[in-house]
């Protein structure tokens, strides 16, 4: 059986990036039984023990090239690794894991990413040296592909698929479970929930105001507003300051959570409201209708595919615009939970299409 490499954001404790890590894993298991699976990690312990694969350092240069050396494929896996607006950091070190295998021959898969954006003059040379070094490319959105063909990336052959997290199976999810964390919380069972997920951006504070304002207007109708932090502890900070904010009390997940802890916890939510792209994914994955606020790119890219109205930049973020959103999903909650379902399936067979590719292209080579 075949021996794949994993690279990717694992091991940060990012509920998002560990959600596809889990997908990719399960996805390939299941179309090559048997396949050897090593992950770099951040906390390789943790990777191994929760998701059952091997893992090495990330940062261990000699444990990453060893693995290559060992590998019959390299997959740079899911999420927005590919982008430069936090940093030339992240864009240099997944490219340059990707280089390390192509200077040992081997070959290179990216699976299901969102590609940018890429600013920098640094960013765009590596990409069009290194990413047309690849042997095959699926993107999660179109918005990925015109980006690749921008850059200069035209070698490798790219398909559209979908985010890998979209290929998950809720069907497991545990309400009870999830409740019994939600009542840690100080939320009361039977009483209706919306969930909502911020993150710190560029420093500002406006869009909290914004958002409090939103979550205050939904607790005097009666909804209990949740905070979950997708990306533990640095969504703490700012899902701490939205309940500052708030005139109405308001509830905090501040547990640590796996992203299976959040997917029981999503049964209980009937709204969300949210920055973080897998916490839109997973209320897509429980047809929930949700109000992305856009501080990147691929939020609209996804709400576009979910035929949602788009966002205002968040530095452009006004209460009367997102609360107009939120009055007009909310009256159409039963036909979009509806479509929603039709689009969600329709996404999850193209995020199963990049484990086909895999398994096709490693059977090929045998």
């Amino acid at each position: 059986m075949p021996s794949i490499a994993i690279s990717g954001y694992y091991g940060f404790n990012n509920c998002g990036d560990e959600a596809m890590l889990g997908a990719m894993v399960a996805a390939l298991r299941d179309r090559l039984p048997g396949c050897d699976l090593t992950v770099f990690s951040k906390d390789p312990q943790t990777t191994e023990s929760f998701h059952g694969v091997r893992a090495v350092a990330r940062d261990n240069l000699w444990a990453i090239l060893g693995c290559l050396s060992r590998a019959d494929l390299l997959i740079s896996g899911g999420g927005g690794l590919l982008q430069d607006v936090t940093g030339w950091p992240s864009i240099a070190y997944y490219l340059g894991v990707v280089k390390l295998a192509r200077l040992q021959n081997k070959p290179v898969f990216f699976y299901g990413q969102g590609i940018g954006p890429v600013r920098t003059n640094l960013g765009r040379v590596l990409m069009r040296n290194v990413v047309n070094q690849v042997n095959l490319i699926t993107v999660r959105d179109e918005g990925s592909r015109e980006e690749l063909e921008r850059l200069g990336v035209r070698k490798p052959p790219v398909r559209v698929t979908a985010d890998p997290a979209l290929g998950l199976d809720v069907h497991a999810a545990d309400a009870g479970r999830g409740w019994q964390l939600l009542s840690g919380t100080g939320a009361t069972p039977g009483l209706p929930v919306a969930g909502v997920s911020v993150r710190n951006w560029r420093g500002s504070s406006a869009y909290l105001d914004v958002i409090a304002r939103v979550a205050d207007d939904l607790s005097r109708e009666g909804w209990q507003v949740v905070l979950v932090p997708m990306h533990y502890p640095a969504d703490l900070g700012p899902s701490r300051e939205v309940l500052e904010r708030m005139h109405t009390r308001g509830f905090l997940l501040e547990q640590p959570c796996s992203y299976l802890d959040l997917l029981d916890v999503f049964t209980a939510f009937r709204f969300i409201v949210g920055m973080r792209l897998h916490f839109l994914i997973f209320g897509a994955l429980f047809n929930l209708p949700l109000a992305g606020i856009a501080y990147d790119p691929k939020i609209n890219h996804f709400l576009k595919l979910m035929d949602l109205p788009l966002s205002q930049p968040v530095a452009e973020l006004d209460y009367a615009t997102l609360t107009g959103r939120v009055r007009w999903l909310l009256s159409e909650r039963e036909a979009l939970g509806e479509k929603t379902a039709g689009i969600v399936a329709s996404l999850k067979k193209k995020a199963e299409t990049s484990a086909d590719l895999v398994r096709d292209f490693l059977l090929a080579r045998t």
